[in-house]
């Protein structure tokens, strides 16, 4: 009777440790996901550890990457879906795609993350270099303002070719000068020798009126001109002598039909 009595005794017993058992994972997979859930990842891992190593079973490394995602921590999460395709090698198809979705997933977030984070510094691009400024065109109608350029003044000639010249022009004039006078004299002689035949009884003729007025205005023309061409080259010559220790002066004869005369010029 004692041989039965032990086996209806220890068939409750392990009964009761099965049932014991598979509450107790229950209950652990609900604290692990409550946690995850309620932002301490930390805690749901470290549960679903003892869950892994007490069972065995790939899931709960799958369920540690959801962690992990669902918390943000995106690297944790990618090195936890791949340890669960290298641990079941004996998945689905349908649940190997569904991890390689996941890690898609992170790396796209954590690429993202780190591109808008303020502690990353977007990569600086190459620096261009600067082109070069084409020049302006040159406008046809272009005013170029230059700063006034003063009148121009004669230069004065040196004081020993000044003296040297007036001297010159001094002779020049005066040799004019006798040369108009020498008209002079002539065209006078001239108007006499009319005048003489005019006052002879059959000499008197209107023509001969005419021609004697005529040498006599050129006669006195000549007598002017030559005595102021005289004068004038005279003077020049003196002025040229002087020029070397004096500011140099020119006289320049003037001459016209009714007058003759000399205007001064020189360089002080």
């Amino acid at each position: 009777m004692r041989p039965r009595t032990l086996v209806f005794v220890l068939v409750p017993v392990l009964l009761a440790a099965r049932i014991g058992r598979a509450e107790s994972v229950d209950a652990k997979e609900r604290r692990a996901r409550t946690a995850c859930l309620g932002g301490d990842y930390a805690k749901g891992v470290q549960v679903l550890s003892e869950l892994f190593v007490a069972t065995l079973d790939a899931t709960f490394i799958y369920d540690q990457g959801r962690c992990f995602q669902q918390n943000r921590r995106y690297e944790d999460a990618i090195a936890r879906f791949q340890e669960y395709l290298r641990v079941e090698r004996k998945f689905a198809k349908s649940a190997k795609a569904e991890a390689q979705k996941h890690i898609d997933e992170c790396k796209d977030l954590l690429a993202s993350e780190r591109l808008h984070s303020p502690g990353v510094a977007p990569a600086a691009p190459p620096p261009v270099a600067p082109a070069t400024a084409a020049p302006d065109p040159v406008s046809p109608t272009a005013v170029v303002n230059l700063p006034p350029v003063p009148p121009s003044q004669p230069n004065p000639p040196a004081s020993g070719n000044a003296g040297s010249g007036l001297r010159v022009a001094g002779i020049a004039i005066s040799s004019a000068g006798g040369a108009a006078l020498l008209g002079g004299i002539i065209f006078n002689i001239k108007a006499n020798s009319l005048a003489t035949e005019i006052e002879k009884a059959d000499g008197y003729s209107p023509g001969k009126v005419n021609d004697r007025k005529t040498y006599e205005t050129l006669g006195w023309i000549g007598y002017g001109a030559g005595a102021a061409f005289v004068a004038t080259g005279a003077l020049l010559y003196i002025l040229g002598s002087r020029a070397a220790s004096e500011p140099s002066v020119a006289l320049v004869p003037v001459c016209a039909p009714e007058y003759a005369g000399a205007a001064v010029k020189g360089w002080f």
